[in-house]
């Protein structure tokens, strides 16, 4: 039997950590893990060019272990996109997942206020995930993001951490888009994860605990967690 879990900040549930943050490679451009929008892309105008990568942090606990993913879709709501290039949306795995999301981190080269990325935005690039192109206009889009949603729960402790970045991020060729975060004030707008599984033989989920403290108080947030069958 095929169910579904659909993963996404600002439910009243308890559970994992979900959290996401963007980061800007130039140091005039504001990084804040608790701002209310990510950017992702190459930026023209800024310093002759700036980086931008978003990072999304959500712990599927609640999916048993040895459970098998046949379907995840990732599904973003875009406010603006920018550049005459059309380039491609790329993932890859976040190794470092003990970042801190705060109003002053993490930064292009810091993952808090005292440790740095072993390489700068987000850590290093392994295996790209190409997603799709990036967007062109605004609203609603979803990319399929199976393959990082199984190896999330079949090597990676049930976390699922992507790094998204544009396909360039030199020379002329500018495109970028900014979507609504975790922390945007609109709970249905934020990034969602809906992943469909069929439940495995192996030990029921662990339970990970947020240390952070509630959406109320800009810090943490909870996850919005459905199940159907």
């Amino acid at each position: 039997m095929t169910l579904s879990a659909t993963f996404q900040a600002g439910g009243s549930l308890g559970g994992g950590t979900i959290k996401d943050a963007g980061m800007a490679s130039a140091g005039s451009v504001s990084n804040n893990g608790e701002g209310g929008t990510l950017t992702v892309g190459y930026e023209s105008g800024k310093s002759g060019g700036v980086i931008h990568r978003s990072i999304i942090h959500m712990a599927l606990d609640e999916i048993p272990v040895a459970s098998i993913v046949t379907e995840a879709t990732l599904t973003l709501v875009v406010t603006t996109t920018g550049g005459g290039a059309t380039l491609n949306l790329i993932a890859f795995r976040g190794t470092e997942t003990d970042w801190t999301e705060s109003t002053s981190h993490p930064t292009w080269t810091a993952k808090d206020g005292s440790n740095n990325w072993a390489a700068a935005g987000g850590g290093a690039v392994g295996t790209e995930y190409t997603l799709g192109t990036i967007p062109s206009s605004t609203g609603t889009v979803s990319y399929d993001v199976t393959k990082l949603a199984r190896d999330a729960m079949d090597n990676r402790d049930r976390v699922f951490s992507i790094v998204l970045k544009g396909s360039a991020e030199t020379g002329t060729d500018y495109d970028h888009f900014i979507c609504k975060s975790g922390n945007n004030s609109t709970a249905d707008d934020r990034p969602k994860l809906e992943v469909k599984y069929v439940a495995g033989g192996g030990a029921s989920a662990k339970t990970r605990s947020s240390s952070r403290p509630g959406l109320a108080s800009g810090r943490g947030r909870k996850r919005k967690r459905l199940f159907r069958r």
